[in-house]
């Protein structure tokens, strides 16, 4: 037996359909039938769902000449052609409807659709903004949840993440388990850098729904983020469990392991992304840089070619098969490499130093200088980039190495080691007071200054005055 919301379904279903066959053999017919607006608008809305937009213009122009001052099918109207990409003539009709339906929440959001298609998504806030306070005056919860997220994805499109947010709440506020925006709202704080907030929405997410593949996954990469590459391994791990074809958290396994010196392990995932996508340049790039860091550099040259013959635009192969040029003392061509990977990306400081560091070992040493400025003009405050630049000018002058060094006003904020290596110019300078005040204060706040300074110093191990510093630490 049917219960009786059952039997009132299954009638309506009867009637409509009664009605819809009516409506559909008028058409075949070329007759002209009457029908009510309801029906009307049901049989509309029918053909939109099922996608069919002609019929649905049709069926509304139908309902115009029957019903001329029923605003609904003009809106319809106005929806399909937002649909369809005729804006224009959509915005036209909705101008027109917010005049004569000014508490129809359906124009406002309609009419914000529009913008955001446009890009004009302040104009969309705007309008999306009109619908909730429309929605909320009339009490109209559902509405108020689908308008709230909207209004959030717009504030995203602008990057407003903390208004995204703001809204995002509010709708959590009434419905705690929405997973679209509990998903939507840990992107948020993932954008903000918020990463506590951002696992706190995802977990809450991965416990309403444990097999997504891909929210275990972007909890993996919050955790790299935040440098906790246990939990990111972990998370990572999860996802490739629940979807073992997901090459990009395989992807982003080998780039952990690689970051932990992992290098098989790296290289067993960059393997299985190639496996799961074919071959890719970039890919490629990193599964040869597995196989360099194994020292295994005949398959790494192999597998860069590979990427440089899909791609020769990236730098990557380029660099990398420099670097092991370089290694294994074939210079001259792994500087050709070099300066090939460093034209294509001419922003990269590390580029510009691992060149001027192949340049100084040939004694390049004025093309190594320009590459190592060439480096510091993009990034000022490279600690590495300042060191070497420093140690080449000490080779001619070490009254200029120490003077580049001192033009740094800032030297207190740089890297512990271009500290200690000011300090031991101005020991090879002479000026050892100066270097032993440096090195003291340096040892007190941080007692790693010990091994910078024997680094670049061997023979400060030796030295009286430095071992006296050490002793009279250990003293206290």
């Amino acid at each position: 037996m049917f219960d009786e919301e059952d039997d009132d379904e299954q009638g309506f279903d009867s009637q409509f359909n009664s009605e819809l066959e009516r409506y559909e053999k008028m058409m075949e017919d070329k007759e002209v039938y009457y029908f009510d607006t309801e029906i009307l608008e049901q049989i509309i809305d029918h053909f939109i769902i099922k996608n069919q937009l002609k019929k649905a213009l049709r069926a509304i122009l139908f309902a115009l000449d029957q019903h001329p001052s029923n605003h609904i099918f003009n809106l319809r109207k106005a929806q399909i052609f937002s649909t369809t990409g005729k804006l224009k003539e959509s915005l036209l009709l909705l101008q027109e409807l917010e005049k004569t339906e000014p508490f129809n929440i359906e124009v406002y959001v309609t009419k914000a659709s529009v913008f955001s298609q446009l890009r004009d998504h302040g104009k969309a806030i705007k309008y999306f903004e009109k619908a909730l306070e429309v929605a909320q005056h009339h009490d109209q919860a559902w509405e108020v949840e689908d308008i709230l997220f909207d209004l959030a994805l717009e504030y995203e499109n602008e990057h407003d993440y903390q208004n995204a947010i703001k809204s995002l709440e509010k709708l959590l506020e009434t419905s705690p388990d929405n997973e679209s925006a509990i998903y939507e709202i840990a992107y948020c704080y993932e954008r903000i850098g918020n990463f506590d907030k951002c696992i706190e929405f995802y977990t809450r997410y991965i416990d309403n729904n444990p097999y997504s593949f891909t929210a275990w996954y972007n909890l993996g990469n919050i955790y790299f983020l935040k440098n906790n590459i246990e939990k990111a391994l972990w998370a990572y791990d999860y996802s490739v469990i629940i979807n073992s074809e997901f090459s990009s958290a395989h992807f982003n396994m080998g780039n952990t392991y690689m970051q932990i010196n992992e290098y098989q392990k790296a290289l067993e995932s960059y393997a299985k992304c190639v496996e799961i996508d074919g071959d890719d340049a970039l890919t490629l790039s990193y599964l040869a840089e597995a196989y360099e860091r194994l020292e295994r550099y005949d398959e790494a040259i192999e597998i860069y070619e590979k990427s440089k013959a899909l791609n020769d635009e990236i730098a990557e192969p380029w660099l990398g098969i420099g670097i092991i040029k370089e290694l294994t003392g074939n210079r001259t061509e792994a500087i050709n490499y070099l300066k090939r990977a460093a034209e294509l990306q001419p922003e990269n400081a590390n580029y510009r130093l691992v060149l001027a560091e192949a340049l100084y070992k040939e004694e390049r040493l004025i093309e190594a200088e320009a590459e190592l400025e060439a480096a510091l003009q993009i990034e000022a405050t490279y600690d590495d980039a300042i060191i070497m630049l420093a140690k080449l000018k000490a080779q001619f002058s070490l009254d200029d190495a120490i003077d580049f060094m001192a033009t740094y006003e800032n030297l207190s904020q740089l890297n512990l080691k271009v500290r200690i290596y000011f300090c031991v110019l101005l020991w090879q300078d002479g000026q050892k007071t100066e270097a032993l005040h440096l090195f003291k204060k340096e040892y007190l706040i941080d007692k790693n200054s010990a091994k910078t300074l024997f680094l670049y110093l061997p023979e400060a191990e030796h030295i009286p005055e430095f071992i006296h510093i050490l002793d009279l630490d250990n003293e206290q």
